[in-house]
């Protein structure tokens, strides 16, 4: 399990290291090398279930948490971390994924995974929509959100859910999927600071596994 942990943790890190250097080679803008990180780093946790037990990922979680507390605070890694605006994001991912392992693993892997991926597209694509657009930008708790970032994670949840559903062969009415998408993106909206990175991964889970 020592092993595991230790290549996920190098992996992870190198995914930091790297984004860094594309940022700085491409001067792309902290948002979007943040956006990479965010989705390479829901990519590799989806395969968690698959080769870790549940301590084994809390120990990475917690790992993650001191990391990136720690390199926030010290200014390194600025593809995460150098952002203007007020956020926790980065630090409350390892949480939000420390959560949705305790409540979903080891019997409800579906339901992890489908929370993190709604965490890590979802959430990836409301942040591009809404800043590239601007369309019906609201003030929530002195941070920007807009109708147009909602809409495009509600659109993406529906994706996700519909094609989940269709890949494992799981009957859910399509009224059942629509009901989750407003869910998540109601709860996704009224979060700011990036704390959503803490509660949708097991919301969503725990929406996905009671309409089932």
């Amino acid at each position: 399990m020592i092993i595991i942990i230790t290549i996920y943790v190098i992996l992870l890190l190198a995914l930091f290291f790297m984004t860094d250097l594309i940022k700085d080679r491409f001067s792309l803008v902290s948002d979007d090398s943040r956006k990479i990180v965010h989705v390479v780093s829901c990519i590799t946790v989806c395969t968690l279930p698959f080769t870790l037990e549940n301590i084994g990922i809390y120990w990475i979680c917690i790992l993650f948490i001191i990391i990136t507390s720690f390199t926030k605070y010290i200014g390194m890694f600025r593809s995460m971390h150098s952002v203007k605006r007020i956020t926790f994001g980065v630090e409350a991912y390892p949480v939000g994924v420390l959560i949705a392992a305790y409540c979903f693993l080891p019997l409800e892997k579906t339901a992890f995974i489908y929370g993190i991926l709604i965490g890590g597209f979802s959430d990836t694509m409301a942040e591009i929509v809404g800043r590239k657009y601007r369309f019906g930008e609201l003030n929530i708790f002195g941070q920007k959100k807009s109708i147009g970032g909602s809409t495009s994670f509600f659109i993406t949840t529906i994706i996700i859910t519909y094609s989940i559903c269709l890949f494992l062969g799981i009957d859910m009415k399509f009224t059942s999927i629509l009901i989750i998408a407003l869910f998540l993106t109601v709860a996704e909206l009224v979060q700011t600071f990036g704390l959503d990175n803490v509660t949708i991964p097991a919301l969503a889970g725990m929406a996905f596994t009671y309409f089932i």
